[in-house]
């Protein structure tokens, strides 16, 4: 009875942890109180892709344009009032600018260098980031990033990566679109 009970433990005890690992997810999400979301009806992305791998540059493609179609956007080719751009830091660290929402500045993806106010931050191994930029007033108003999405750094097997982290990076974007100041439906 009592190597039952102590099995019965231990198994208790292992879920927990490991539930504990699997939901360890860091999820932040900020944007621009002084902007009004419901007036962005469309969206497209940016010609650069974010990830290495095709595949789960699909998947995060999918899962972006899920949660932005949820909250009544329409995907368009051209002239978009948000444009999508997103990196997933997964074979090495990267180093983007913190983008205050009050500045018209996103050294990240311009090429422009911020002032006093800009600072940079690592984006490490396994994180996915995701902007949304304002075209017309050359803004990014809305950035979300998940840490620990991507669990390792890219194999050879595209194919076998891609199904690693397709359940980590489909929940990472569905809470960090939680945050997005027009709820889903």
């Amino acid at each position: 009875m009592k190597s039952g009970l102590t099995i019965a433990c231990v198994v208790l005890l292992a879920s927990v942890l490991l539930s504990t690992v699997a939901s360890a997810q860091e999820i932040s999400a900020g944007y621009d109180k002084d902007v009004s979301f419901s007036n962005y009806k469309t969206f497209t992305f940016a010609d650069t892709n974010g990830a290495r791998n095709p595949l789960v540059n699909q998947i995060i493609i999918a899962a972006v344009e899920r949660e932005l179609i949820s909250r009544g956007l329409t995907k368009v080719d051209a002239n978009p009032d948000l444009r999508v751009v997103y990196l997933a830091a997964s074979g090495f660290n990267l180093q983007v600018a913190s983008v205050p929402f009050y500045r018209v500045v996103n050294p990240v993806y311009s090429g422009q260098v911020g002032g006093a106010t800009s600072t940079m931050w690592d984006v490490t191994t396994g994180t996915l980031l995701i902007d949304l930029f304002d075209p017309k007033t050359d803004r990014t108003v809305f950035r979300g990033t998940a840490k620990d999405v991507l669990q390792r750094a890219p194999s050879t097997d595209a194919v076998a990566d891609a199904k690693l982290v397709s359940k980590q990076i489909n929940k990472g974007i569905a809470k960090i679109f939680k945050k997005y100041p027009v709820k889903g439906k």
